[in-house]
């Protein structure tokens, strides 16, 4: 997937940015690079609930992390992504993965980006099923 295709501005460009290191965080199993994308303030809306601010969103990635390993080393095979789409500080994308243990066939992730950083983001998903 191209993750260039509809970058238009410089404001798309640096939430783009912030995307793309917050998915090289991700893969790599990083906490602490993960938590770097995030302010004091953000929050992150999932189907399990709302989390509000550093230790929440710290609590909610340690789990992910948990599920998916590092997938850079092969922990598991990780996220594919269906589609991503950048408008002004928002992204949007749809994705599949495969955790350690479970198979996710559809999700979506929005996020608002402000001054390199998210201060939003919602996440949807099927419910999974074990491996």
């Amino acid at each position: 997937m191209n993750m260039n295709s509809d970058v238009r501005t410089r404001q798309e460009r640096q939430a783009l940015e912030t995307f793309r290191r917050h998915l090289a965080a991700f893969t790599a199993g990083d906490l602490e690079a993960v938590l770097n994308d995030f302010g004091e303030h953000s929050v992150v809306v999932t189907p399990d609930g709302v989390y509000e601010g550093l230790g929440q969103i710290r609590a909610l990635y340690g789990g992910l992390l948990a599920e998916f390993g590092a997938i850079d080393r092969g922990d598991s095979p990780g996220l594919t992504f269906d589609a991503l789409h950048v408008r002004h500080d928002t992204i949007f994308i749809a994705w599949h993965a495969e955790s350690m243990n479970q198979i996710f066939p559809f999700g979506t992730d929005t996020f608002i980006c402000k001054g390199g950083k998210f201060v939003r983001q919602s996440v949807a998903y099927s419910a999974p099923r074990p491996k």
